[in-house]
């Protein structure tokens, strides 16, 4: 407790450095607190967890942030040391930024950041208390408020995570706090790593539901790449109810703040057809997304599909995007490679492959991976 008491007003002094000083005295400052020798050493490194040191030296290079500080309100989002020496990018200190004051009990759903075309911090509140900016949570116990000389009210937030946002490959690609919509229809030009999205995008065209993807509000847009279509059949299945499947109106959800086997109701859900989607994450740390279509009709078999999750949290105007590996609903898969997913997913270190000892019934065996029992008998989980 000390410690922590201790940690925030560290923060607290280095916040105020930053509002009231020169860069130099911010610096002075810093080593100051770390190398402070009446200090305990589980206070040093109490110290070294919450102020990192890269994310300041950024603050300070950046002009708009520092006449933030000193002029107006503002909450500050900073992440810790260990956040940083797990990024591999370059932090976007505004994205971090917003001009109001917000506590924790303040935070509610979004709140507009500082970066160029101000693309929203998306808020979650977990179950058990913890409140997540976007996928990086809050560490409560050390959130720090003061009044600057100008009177304005500021708050900082330590977070476990960087704030990553939308970004383009070239600085010449206009970025204007794009829609789902928009943003498929870019997306060759962001930094998706080499994920394209032409065939789900043409498949959302053809059907006519680009409005889905550019309504206004909040909303999590699970997409599914380009490598999923290469089965032969699959992107002639991608229907209209297909691609509502593969939006959760209404709900943004971040991976790290996602309820893990907690149906959501997709826009899929009428009368005709109720398809819900889950999350859930392996051992392994990979996520998932689970659909399952629970009432079907002629074209939607029910059943359950798995998707892996290849590129997590793209936070854009309207929600959230999640890039899958395969699109959900269409159900092509053999029972027997199902359960291959799943001896994999439990196993994923080792070389255990499913072994069936009897015969598959052939009646079952078409209607994979659906509602209705199968007949598969003597089945055990095998070295390869």
């Amino acid at each position: 407790m000390f410690a922590s008491r201790r940690g925030a007003l560290a923060a607290l002094l280095l916040l105020c450095c930053c509002c009231f000083a020169p860069n130099a005295a911010v610096a002075e400052l810093a080593d100051k607190l770390r190398d402070d020798s009446e200090l305990s050493q589980g206070t040093a490194k109490t110290f070294r967890r919450i102020m990192p040191v890269r994310f300041y030296s950024l603050l300070e290079q950046n002009p708009v942030a520092n006449a933030t500080l000193a002029l107006r309100s503002c909450t500050i989002f900073v992440p810790t040391n260990e956040a940083f020496q797990r990024y591999k990018g370059t932090a976007q200190v505004l994205y971090h930024m917003t001009t109001a004051a917000f506590s924790q009990s303040q935070l509610k759903t979004s709140v507009t950041s500082d970066m160029e075309g101000n693309p929203p911090l998306y808020i979650t509140n977990g179950r058990n208390g913890d409140i997540y900016v976007n996928n990086a949570r809050i560490i409560p116990s050390l959130s720090v408020e003061l009044t600057n000389r100008e009177g304005k009210r500021q708050v900082m937030h330590i977070i476990d995570e960087v704030l990553e946002p939308l970004t383009a490959k070239s600085s010449s690609t206009e970025m204007n706090n794009m829609d789902a919509m928009q943003f498929m229809r870019v997306a060759d030009q962001l930094n998706l790593g080499n994920r394209t999205l032409r065939t789900y995008r043409t498949q959302v065209t053809m059907a006519k539901k680009e409005s889905l993807f550019e309504s206004p509000g909040f909303h999590t847009f699970l997409v599914p790449i380009d490598e999923g279509f290469k089965h032969s059949t699959r992107s002639g299945l991608v229907d209209a109810k297909v691609i509502d499947g593969h939006v959760i109106p209404n709900t943004v959800i971040f991976t790290a703040a996602s309820e893990h086997d907690e149906p959501k109701t997709s826009a899929a859900f009428e009368d005709q057809i109720k398809v819900t989607v889950s999350f859930f994450k392996q051992k392994d740390g990979k996520m998932y997304v689970k659909s399952n279509t629970f009432l079907g009709d002629a074209k939607h078999k029910e059943g359950v599909v798995l998707a892996e999750i290849v590129k997590a949290n793209i936070p854009i105007k309207n929600g959230v995007v999640h890039l899958i590996h395969r699109p959900l609903m269409i159900i092509d898969t053999t029972v027997t490679q199902f359960l291959q997913v799943w001896v994999n997913m439990l196993f994923p270190f080792s070389k255990y492959s499913l072994c069936l000892l009897a015969t598959v019934d052939t009646h079952s065996h078409t209607h994979t991976l659906t509602n209705r029992p199968t007949h598969i008998h003597h089945m055990y989980v095998c070295r390869s």
